[in-house]
């Protein structure tokens, strides 16, 4: 790695930190075709972008079965049988019963098709297949539970936004060179009300995920936005109707493990698995949209509360307020992509709090941070602040 990085410096046209045009289009092509952990990692730092998508410089992994196996394995069982159960009548019509036998159909299809390489497993890897399925039972019961009361229904699985795919890949317009976000969608659901179509965009999570402001200010998390403000604008042909974007959520796709030490009551532990089981993420400020997707008076799946006076409060937004956002967030990756097309790759590493992109980064015997760096440091924003700045960032573009 570190011999790549110094023929870069000695024969890519490399002063301090900039490379060529002529280099950047030998790495990148004459377009920029972008992943949403490219776009994560290019907004963590720069350097680490270059490292991995320029050079194409990785450390080598042994394969096998270990808890990151999971997430691959839940999105392929929940992909699966969410769509079988729509085709089958919907979650309202297939019972809890009848929605885990398909889910444990499916987990023995993956492990026979996907693990059948791996030979004579260890004791290990036996334990950690069964425990996933434990965990697979208490995901499915909560998707079952959401979706069986909600006029949200899922209306596509595994949407690709790319070549071949149902959406075409997302235009960057703005920047330095032609550049497009390429991925896929986990879920999207439609709501129809007096001939108006709203879709929200879920995201199937194994670690933990909330909506940070701070990060999406500073290009990180993007992901789920992006494809919900290309389903608003260019959605009708894949959609068969206009829709308006009603917000994303991260469906917490992992069993909740419950913040307490010792032996608790049944319904205690019942009432703090569902609080570790509510979705995050930021919702259209609609009230008959928000109780379309969750009916309960107390809001168990949503990331909102409502107050004694009756106001809703949690990760809201106005259509104004996102559509202020749209155009915040498309700012925001044509200067990334400028950067890129303009060949930065010194070190910018982002960090707040306990968020630190050199952690765990695998470049940092090659980065030389502490002698022509330019690390960025942020505190948490709140929802006020960060409104304010979207709303101030749109003014100065007026």
């Amino acid at each position: 790695m570190e011999e790549a990085w110094r023929q870069v410096r000695a024969g890519a046209g490399y002063t301090l930190g900039v490379l060529t045009p002529e280099t950047v289009r030998g790495l990148y092509g004459e377009r920029l075709r972008l992943s949403a952990s490219q776009v994560d990692k290019a907004a963590s730092c720069r350097f680490a972008y270059f490292m991995r998508y320029g050079l194409r410089a990785r450390e080598r992994k042994e394969i096998t079965v270990d808890p990151a196996e999971f997430g691959t394995f839940v999105h392929y069982i929940l992909e699966h049988t969410a769509r079988d159960v729509c085709e089958a009548g919907g979650f309202s019509r297939v019972s809890l019963e009848r929605t885990q036998e398909l889910a444990m159909e499916y987990a023995g299809r993956y492990r026979r098709e996907y693990f059948a390489g791996l030979g004579e497993r260890p004791s290990r890897q036996d334990y950690l297949l069964e425990r996933n399925l434990q965990e697979l039972r208490a995901v499915v019961r909560e998707l079952w539970e959401e979706l069986a009361q909600s006029r949200f229904q899922p209306a596509g699985f595994e949407v690709q936004f790319g070549p071949g795919g149902a959406m075409p890949p997302v235009e960057i317009p703005g920047g330095a060179m032609p550049a497009q976000l390429r991925g896929f969608v986990d879920r999207l659901d439609l709501y129809e009300r007096d001939g108006q179509t709203y879709v929200r965009v879920v995201d199937y999570k194994t670690g933990r995920k909330d909506f940070d402001y701070c990060d999406v200010l500073n290009g990180l998390g993007l992901q789920m936005l992006l494809y919900l403000f290309a389903l608003e604008d260019h959605g009708r042909a894949y959609l068969g109707v206009s829709a308006e974007a009603a917000g994303v959520l991260y469906f917490p796709a992992r069993a909740a493990v419950l913040p307490v030490e010792g032996p608790v009551e049944s319904q205690e532990a019942r009432l703090l698995r569902q609080k570790e089981a509510r979705r995050k993420g930021l919702l259209l400020l609609d009230e008959d949209v928000l109780q379309a997707m969750d009916g309960s008076e107390e809001s168990r799946f949503l990331p909102v509360k409502r107050g004694k006076t009756g106001a809703l409060t949690g990760d809201l937004a106005t259509g104004q307020q996102l559509d202020q956002l749209k155009s915040y967030v498309f700012r925001l990756l044509a200067r990334l992509v400028d950067g890129i097309a303009g060949g930065q790759v010194e070190p910018n590493p982002y960090s707040r709090g306990n968020h630190n992109a050199c952690r765990y980064c695998e470049y940092a015997s090659a980065c030389h941070l502490d002698l022509w760096g330019q690390p960025r440091s942020y505190r948490a924003v709140s929802a006020e602040e960060f409104w304010e700045q979207v709303e101030q960032e749109g003014t100065s573009h007026d």
